[in-house]
């Protein structure tokens, strides 16, 4: 009579679950529905093959039926984990749920091939005693460790699952997971029950999968598990930046991501009224203010079937849009009240055209660096060298401004011409591009290696001369030469020439030559890209050096620019210092053991400075914010530090500040010597007088305009890391 009751309990139970796995694969939308369906499969494939045990009639078909059996068996434990770390919102590695996964697969075969090997069974006994005929088995090693895992399985799932409970204020959305809960749980006690062995050969957990799904279904029909909360989770991911909001069709809310709980730090508390905030933003167009920060909110209607299901509200963070578009403001204000100078306006634009400059020519460098199809390289090229052009614009309109207000300064430092000539000559093979121009380049052999002058000019002047060059020439030569005309006790007087085989210059138009912001033979020339600056600003600088820009040019033939200008000779300690400066250049050089800290407000360029300096094998912190910054210098020993410029809150002066002050407060001498002695180098787009004032005062050791590039980064770098870091 009980094997009859039995055999009754298994076949209601296979037909309960076949009716379970049709309704959830019926509502399949999400990885949760997914879950759900693979448990049901699985326990129905394990119930089907215990009921074909209870039916064998000799040992041969006991052993295919549990083998059948163990085929859904050994998912069921593994599908119920995902569903259940589903439920409680927790993501776990894709490696995890690959080795777990193999796991249960090794597990099966082990079954399978257990007449075989002693892993899972160590032995076999056929037993027609009882309600119906079994087999005893031996337990192997793997078993023993199979069913350790399994208890692990329930004992963190159910913690997992009492946790999110707890944590849920939503009625219904409580109620729904008490039943979730009651499922499992009455598959996890069946489960232990039948580890005893006191049901003796009959294995109850096949009714515990039964009785579960009672659990279940009022879960799914009773209380909407598979409906409207599944459905905002089609149109939401939990880890978005932005933050989202589900309700239902009577606007009670059903689901909250991790970000709009950040926002709202009592969500749960106050559920309708930042309901009504929300929708009240959304019809009169307003933003959201919430504490320090700015938001966007919109709003998605959810439909299924073309039938309405509830709605998505959007929370995106505008405030540094706002606090930008306030600033222009702000800004506009003061030149309109004010009338402010010349050079602030072009300070203001040099830093606003820097900023997204810094995003076109640090991006392309970064992807030059990769393997590209020769098209997508030409492209990339042709970007980055649109992009150095702009900036070089920005740059010549800068100088300008300074050599007008008579603020330009000659800086002589130690340096290699021969590496500058070599890097002109680079830079303009790419201007040349496709033209049929052979570029030649003729260095006088007594030119010593080393000279002491202001090299950052030199190289200006000798790029604007050569531009000027390319852009007049379209095919023929271009000859850059450098010759020393007389040699004194402490110096050398050097003769520098750009000669081509362009179109030339009338005589009556050379007299308009090195007049900013203008062009000779306009008519032709209306093509030609420039400011008309180039010239001009060389002559200024040549001027200031000493030197005199001269022309000679014959119309249709050809011109040549060149000046004389003298530079200082070097003395051995200016040649080592050069030497150690410029060894990188050619060499190149990585520091895996300095540490350095890049702050900037905008995560894309935190992202361009870390790849740009990736060559150089550092190891890289990065902090959206001053007050980021300051916590991590405290915690950690940097051995520079690039700091942001403009940043909303705190900028990159006041941070410089503070951190200078920890060296007055702190009491530990040597943290107070760190605090002191901390290279801090700016990444600014405004490089004005004031600005840079800003920046002494302050204590920032170092700056560089942007858009940032390896070359300047990683000399400002060789510059400031101690030298026993520098690796060659």
């Amino acid at each position: 009579m009980m094997y009859h009751v039995l055999l009754i309990i298994q076949y209601l139970s296979i037909l309960i679950l076949l009716f379970e796995a049709g309704y959830i694969f019926a509502k399949w939308r999400i990885a949760l529905h997914g879950y759900l369906f693979f448990n049901c499969v699985a326990t129905l494939v394990n119930n089907t093959g215990y009921l074909l045990e209870m039916l064998a009639k000799t040992e041969r078909e006991y052993l295919m039926a549990t083998q059948l059996s163990y085929l859904g068996r050994v998912w069921i434990p593994f599908s119920l984990l995902v569903f259940m770390l589903a439920v409680c919102k927790i993501k776990m590695p894709r490696w995890g749920l690959i080795g777990l996964a193999c796991f249960h697969a090794v597990t099966f075969l082990l079954v399978l091939t257990a007449q075989w090997q002693p892993l899972y069974y160590s032995s076999f006994t056929y037993v027609e005693e009882g309600l119906f005929p079994i087999i005893e088995y031996g337990h192997g090693i793997w078993h023993n460790v199979y069913m350790a895992v399994l208890s692990f399985y329930i004992i963190f799932g159910m913690y997992q699952l009492f946790k999110t409970v707890h944590k849920e204020k939503h009625p219904v959305a409580k109620r729904r997971l008490m039943f979730v809960v009651a499922s499992i749980a009455v598959e996890s006690v069946f489960f232990f029950v039948n580890m005893t062995g006191i049901t003796g050969n009959y294995d109850i957990t096949v009714m515990g999968y039964t009785l579960s799904s009672i659990f279940m279904y009022i879960a799914i029909f009773k209380y909407d598990l598979l409906d409207t909360l599944q459905l905002a989770k089609d149109y939401v991911v939990d880890e978005v930046s932005e933050g989202i909001i589900a309700v239902n069709k009577d606007n009670r809310v059903e689901y909250v991501n991790r970000t709009a709980q950040m926002i709202f730090d009592d969500f749960h508390e106050k559920e309708d009224a930042i309901i009504s905030q929300i929708q009240e933003a959304i019809s009169s167009e307003q933003p959201l203010n919430i504490g320090e920060k700015i938001y966007s909110a919109k709003e998605k209607e959810l439909v299924y079937n073309d039938m309405p299901q509830g709605k998505v509200y959007v929370l995106v963070d505008d405030t540094a849009h706002y606090r930008y578009m306030e600033e222009l403001k702000e800004q506009k204000e003061i030149a309109e009240a004010a009338n402010a100078s010349k050079s602030r306006f072009l300070s203001i634009v040099s830093h606003e055209i820097r900023t997204p400059m810094n995003a076109v020519v640090g991006m392309t460098e970064m992807l030059l660096r990769d393997e590209l199809t020769p098209k997508q390289r030409k492209y990339m090229t042709n970007i980055k060298n649109s992009g150095s052009a702009l900036v070089m614009i920005i740059n010549d309109i800068l100088d300008q401004s300074k050599l007008e207000a008579g603020k330009m300064e000659i800086v002589e430092d130690a340096y290699e011409l021969l590496p500058l000539v070599d890097d002109v000559q680079m830079i303009m093979e790419e201007r040349i591009g496709k033209k049929p121009i052979h570029l030649m380049v003729q260095m006088d052999d007594r030119l010593p290696k080393v000279l002491v002058g202001d090299a950052l000019r030199i190289r200006q002047i000798l790029i604007n001369l050569m531009n000027n060059a390319v852009k007049f020439t379209d095919s023929g030569y271009i000859l850059l030469s450098a010759q020393i005309m007389e040699e004194l006790p402490e110096s050398y007087r050097i003769r520098f020439g750009v000669k081509d085989s362009g179109q030339g210059i009338r005589e009556e138009d050379l007299k308009k030559l090195g007049e900013a912001f203008s062009q000779v033979d306009t008519k032709k020339n209306h093509k030609k890209e420039g400011t008309g600056l180039g010239l001009s600003i060389s002559k200024d600088f040549i001027a200031l050096m000493g030197g005199e820009l001269k022309v000679e040019s014959t119309y249709g033939k050809g011109s040549e620019f060149f000046f004389v200008i003298e530079q200082k000779k070097a003395d051995e300690q200016s040649e080592e210092q050069c030497a150690n400066k410029c060894a990188w250049k050619q060499k190149g050089y990585t520091a895996p053991e300095a540490r350095v800290l890049i702050v900037d407000d905008t995560d894309l360029n935190l992202l361009i400075t870390e790849e740009i300096l990736d060559p150089l094998q550092l190891q890289i912190d990065t902090a959206a914010s001053g007050e980021q910054a300051i916590e991590l210098i405290q915690k950690n020993s940097y051995h520079a530090v690039f700091m942001d410029y403009m940043m909303p809150v705190m900028d990159g002066v006041e941070t410089t500040g503070r951190i200078r002050k920890l060296a007055v407060d702190e009491t530990d001498t040597d943290r107070a010597a760190y605090y002191k002695a901390l290279p801090i180098i700016a990444l600014t787009g405004d490089t004005s007088e004031r600005t840079q004032e800003l920046f002494t005062i302050a204590g920032i050791n170092d700056f560089t305009e942007k858009p940032v590039e390896f070359k300047k980064l990683a000399g400002i770098l060789l510059k400031w890391l101690p030298k026993e870091l520098i690796r060659e």
